[in-house]
C-alpha cells in the first residue's frame, strides 16, 4: 500500500518558516490536561461528559487494548461512530498508538465500509451496536469475510449480532506503558471524499498540516481555551474532525456534540452549554434559525456560526443576523481543509458576498484551462497551496499526482474568481459531484450502480436545487425495452447494493434517450436545463 510524505522541499521550507512545528496531536491534547485536567473536554447529547483527565486516563486504557492487539505506529484504525464522548476517545487513543484515524460517516452502507477497510487495509474497527435505524452488527455480519480479515472489532453498545470486543472490556485494559515516539510528519489521518472517480478517495493528513490549518482558524477568529464549540456536523467529516475535535481539544477548551440533528434540539444544546462558536453546512443554520424564531429564544453566548459546504442565502443570512446570529462563510475541502473564511472584521454582506479571505500561511490562485494565473475578477479553476494542504491520497499515486501539483498547489475542480479586497467567490463546479446538506456524492458511483439494475439500460445523475439541502440527485434513466422502474425501486436496488442511503437519488426521470456530444459523452448541461425548465419534473 502506498502511503504519501509531505515533500521534502516543501517540509525544509514550512519547518524553517515555523509553520510546521514539532507538536503532535495527542501531544497538544495532553498538554491541554496538565494545564486544567478537571476542566470539561467533551460532552455528548446523553449527557455524558470528560474531563481531560477523564480523556486522558480512557483513551490510555483503551491504547492499551490496542497494543495488546498488535495496533502499531503506522497502522490504520477506521472509526464509524456518531459525535459521542466515545468517538473521542477513540481518536485520541489511536493517535497515541502512532496509527492513523481514519474516521468514515455513520450513513456509509454496508459497500461503503467493505471498501473503506480493504482499501485502508485497517487494523481495528469501532463501530456502534446500533445508531438510529442501522443495526452495524448486521451490517458487518453480512460483509466479505475478506474485508474484516485480521481486523480487530470494538463495539460501542449491542446490535442483533455478538460480534467484537464491547467498548468496556477494551476500555478496562491496563494503560499502555510503552510509550510511542511520534513525529509531526506522521500520518494522522485518512479522510475519505466523493470526488469525480467512481470511489472514494482517502486524503493523508499529517499532524504538521491538520495543526497549521487549525492554528491559522483559530488565530483569525480569536479562538482559545476559553471557548466552547458546539457540533452537529459529523466528526467523520473534515469540519467535525479537524475543527471540531482537533482545534477545540489542542487548544484546551471544550467541545459540545450532537448526535442526532434536529433545529430545536441543537438551538436548545447550545444554550444549555453555552457555546460560542460553531460550523456546519446551510440546513444546520436554517433549522436552528428556525427553531429559535419559533420560540422568540437567542443565543448570547454564541459569537461565530461559520457556514460552508454551499452558497449561503442572502435572506438566510439576514434572517439569522435579526435573531443575533453573526454568520461567517468558510470554503475549502478535505484535501485543502477551510482555507478562505470571512474575518470578523469584514463587513455583514460578505458572508453572502464571498467565500472568504485566504487564511494567514495560505496561497490561493485562479487558473485558466491553459494554466495561466488570471486577474481579479476573472473566472477560473481554484487553486491553493500552503502548510494545511494533505499530501496526497492513499495509495493513488497517480491521482495524486493529477490533483496535487509538484510544487504543491492543490487543483480544487471548482470554479471560482478573486474580488478586489482579496476575498474568494465560488461560482461552480468542474467536478461532476452533488453536494447534499454538505455531504459530497460523486455521482459516477451512483450511476455505475444505477446502471447495474437489470430495467436500466443508460444513466445519469445530476444535481437539483434543494431549498433545504442545496442539492439533491436526480437520476434520468433510459429503461430498456419492455421494463419500467419507480423511483421506489431504484432505492430499494441501491440499499440492497449497501449504498449508503444519503447518496439515494431523490427524484427520478425516464427519457428516451440521454442527449450526447458526436464522441458519444452525455452531455449533462443539456440535461440540466432540460429539468431546470421543467415546471415540475414528474416523480415514478
Amino acid at each position: 500500500m502506498w502511503m504519501p510524505r509531505p515533500d521534502p522541499g516543501r517540509t525544509a521550507e514550512y519547518h524553517a518558516a515555523g509553520y510546521w512545528r514539532d507538536d503532535t496531536i495527542p501531544g497538544l491534547i495532553g498538554a491541554a490536561a496538565c494545564r486544567a485536567p478537571d476542566k470539561i473536554a467533551v460532552r455528548d447529547a446523553s449527557g455524558e461528559q470528560l474531563t481531560y483527565a477523564e480523556l486522558g486516563a480512557q483513551s490510555d486504557r483503551l491504547a492499551g487494548f490496542l497494543a495488546s492487539r498488535g495496533v502499531e505506529r503506522g497502522d490504520i484504525v477506521t472509526v464509524c461512530l456518531p459525535n459521542w464522548c466515545a468517538t473521542v476517545v477513540a481518536f485520541v487513543a489511536t493517535m497515541k498508538r502512532g496509527a492513523i484515524v481514519n474516521p468514515i460517516p455513520v450513513t456509509y452502507g454496508r459497500a461503503d465500509i467493505a471498501y473503506v477497510l480493504t482499501k485502508c487495509g485497517s487494523r481495528a474497527l469501532f463501530v456502534s451496536g446500533r445508531f438510529r435505524s442501522v443495526d452495524f452488527t448486521v451490517a458487518l455480519s453480512e460483509i466479505n469475510a475478506a474485508a474484516l480479515a485480521g481486523q480487530t472489532i470494538v463495539r460501542v453498545g449491542d446490535g442483533e449480532v455478538d460480534i467484537g470486543t464491547p467498548w468496556t472490556e477494551a476500555c478496562s485494559y491496563t494503560a499502555n506503558a510503552g510509550v510511542v515516539k511520534l513525529a509531526a510528519d506522521d500520518p494522522a489521518a485518512v479522510l475519505f471524499t466523493s470526488g469525480t472517480e467512481s470511489r472514494s478517495k482517502g486524503a493523508v493528513h499529517t499532524h504538521n498540516t491538520i495543526l497549521f490549518g487549525e492554528r491559522a482558524l483559530s488565530r483569525a477568529l480569536a479562538i482559545g481555551a476559553n471557548d466552547i464549540a458546539f457540533m452537529p456536523s459529523p466528526v467523520s467529516h473534515t469540519t467535525g474532525f479537524m475543527h471540531g475535535v482537533v482545534m477545540t481539544l489542542t487548544l484546551g477548551g471544550t467541545l459540545s456534540l450532537l448526535d442526532v440533528f434536529e433545529g430545536g434540539r441543537a438551538a436548545r444544546q447550545l444554550a444549555d452549554h453555552r457555546c460560542t462558536w460553531t460550523m456546519g453546512a446551510t440546513p444546520f443554520l436554517a433549522d436552528i434559525a428556525a427553531a429559535l424564531e419559533q420560540t422568540g429564544s437567542g443565543l448570547p453566548d454564541l459569537r461565530y456560526f461559520m457556514c460552508g459546504g454551499a452558497p449561503v442565502p442572502e435572506a438566510l443570512v439576514r434572517k439569522a443576523g435579526a435573531i443575533g446570529l453573526r454568520v461567517m462563510s468558510i470554503y475549502g475541502s478535505t484535501e485543502s481543509p477551510p482555507h478562505t473564511v470571512v474575518h470578523p472584521d469584514d463587513p455583514a454582506e460578505n458572508a453572502w458576498t464571498t467565500d472568504g479571505r485566504p487564511l494567514g500561511g495560505i496561497e490561493v490562485r485562479i487558473v485558466s484551462t491553459e494554466g495561466l494565473v488570471l486577474p481579479v475578477g476573472e473566472i477560473g479553476e481554484e487553486f491553493s497551496r500552503g502548510p494545511n494542504t494533505f499530501v496526497g491520497y492513499l495509495d493513488e499515486p497517480e491521482l495524486t499526482a493529477k490533483d496535487l501539483a509538484a510544487d504543491g498547489w492543490y487543483r480544487s475542480g471548482d470554479l471560482a474568481r478573486l474580488l478586489p479586497d482579496g476575498s474568494l467567490r465560488i461560482v461552480g463546479r468542474l467536478k461532476d459531484i452533488i453536494v447534499r446538506g454538505g455531504q459530497n456524492i460523486s455521482v459516477r458511483e451512483v450511476e455505475d450502480y444505477l446502471v447495474s439494475h437489470p430495467a436500466i439500460q443508460s444513466a445519469a445523475v445530476v444535481a437539483v436545487p434543494h431549498p433545504r439541502l442545496g442539492e439533491t440527485g436526480c437520476a434520468v434513466v433510459v429503461v430498456r425495452s419492455g421494463c419500467s422502474v419507480t423511483l421506489a425501486e431504484v432505492v430499494e436496488f441501491l440499499l440492497a447494493k449497501g449504498v449508503a442511503r444519503f447518496k439515494m437519488p431523490e427524484r427520478l426521470e425516464i427519457w428516451p434517450a440521454l442527449p450526447m456530444n458526436p464522441s458519444g459523452k452525455i452531455q449533462k448541461f443539456l440535461i440540466r436545463k432540460k429539468l431546470a425548465e421543467s415546471a415540475d419534473g414528474r416523480q415514478s
